[in-house]
């Protein structure tokens, strides 16, 4: 029975309520009575099934959230991937289309992976454990975040494959990579350049502690990964300090106030010159987003917002649906490119308008030690 509508008990009940004259307000003395305020119902969600694209489930989310939560994980920068576009290719055989990609050590399904938010039970009651469900379901690997609102364990417990993110700027960060270690994690990935920020208050950019990195990749039985790499300067000093693979983010613009940094992709890739995995992040919401990152030279692209819009409005089947999602439409779009395989991606299938962004040095830079 639909929501909207009323069962034939509560109608003939109305009818009776209306005959008495009490029904939507009160009786006066005289009579007459007082309207109560009309409540506003609220939105309905629309069937999961019916969304067609990643934008979709953030009206959705919308729906579902206060507005100050929301407006936490809303939006995101797409003016870069705008002046990117594809040089399709056509009857080209792809039947053999193989998206996998190893990075770490680890195979990938598809080289999407959900990213860290912090205290996700602010979006949905089961957290970050219907996020490992969702993204578990749709063979990704995930990213915790160390302030996680569920244990490490019941996270670890819905997605084997997962990465564990913590601060270098964070006191107990040790202790926290002790847990994640223990709990399974496949990587460590420590963000550099930025201050977390407190429950629903933004991180504030920080000078990158290359001492703080060193001092929490000793001893690591797992690869380090580090997060914040916005210049191919810290590219090349990340590798330098022990880092195995970096992703490129700007936190939000936080770290640089810059665009998304899908442009400043190439000499990036450029600086760590296949010496290790490159990723990145940042306002990801279709795949041809995601073939555009692949295209200029990362090996795996981060998707964070969109996968808490399906979190928020549907739980663990949101998310999954939200990674399967993109990882159909860039089987898509490989295949109107005619390209069967992530190797066969370069620099050739794409076209930018506009100026490329100024070269810069990748001599190191000087350091917070």
């Amino acid at each position: 029975m639909s929501d909207n509508k009323f069962s034939r008990r509560q109608a003939l009940g109305s009818v009776g309520a209306i005959v008495a004259g009490t029904f939507a307000g009160s009786k006066l003395a005289n009579g007459q009575t007082t309207a109560m305020p009309a409540q506003t119902p609220a939105p309905r969600v629309a069937p999961r099934d019916e969304l067609v694209n990643t934008l979709e489930f953030e009206e959705e989310a919308k729906k579902k959230l206060a507005p100050a939560t929301y407006a936490l994980i809303a939006g995101g920068d797409r003016a870069m991937f705008d002046r990117i576009t594809l040089r399709p290719r056509m009857l080209s055989p792809t039947l053999d289309m193989d998206l996998s990609q190893t990075i770490l050590g680890d195979t990938h399904f598809v080289p999407i992976i959900v990213g860290p938010v912090s205290e996700q039970k602010r979006f949905h009651p089961d957290g970050e454990t219907a996020t490992a469900k969702g993204s578990a379901a749709a063979k990704a690997f995930m990213i915790l975040s160390s302030h996680s609102s569920v244990p490490i364990d019941q996270v670890a417990a819905a997605n084997k494959n997962f990465w564990y993110q913590v601060y270098a700027a964070d006191s107990t960060a040790k202790t926290q990579i002790a847990d994640g270690v223990k709990a399974g994690a496949r990587a460590i990935v420590i963000t550099v350049g930025v201050n977390p920020g407190a429950a629903n208050a933004k991180p504030t950019a920080a000078a990158i502690n290359w001492s703080a990195v060193d001092t929490l990749k000793q001893g690591l039985s797992v690869p380090v990964v580090v997060k914040g790499i916005t210049t191919p300067a810290d590219a090349t000093l990340a590798l330098q300090h022990g880092a195995q693979a970096i992703i490129v983010s700007n936190y939000g613009g936080v770290l640089t106030a810059k665009d998304a940094p899908i442009l400043d992709m190439p000499k990036l890739v450029d600086a760590v010159a296949g010496k290790a995995p490159v990723l990145v992040d940042g306002s990801f919401r279709r795949g041809t987003d995601v073939i555009k990152a692949l295209a200029f030279g990362a090996q795996g692209v981060i998707v964070a917002r969109p996968a808490m819009w399906g979190l928020a409005a549907y739980g663990a089947d949101g998310v999954q649906a939200v990674v399967e999602m993109l990882q159909t439409e860039l089987g898509r779009y490989m295949g109107m490119c005619g390209k069967s395989n992530l190797k066969m991606l370069d620099r050739t299938l794409l076209k930018v308008h506009g100026p490329m962004p100024a070269k810069t040095s990748t001599a190191p830079a000087t350091t917070n030690n």
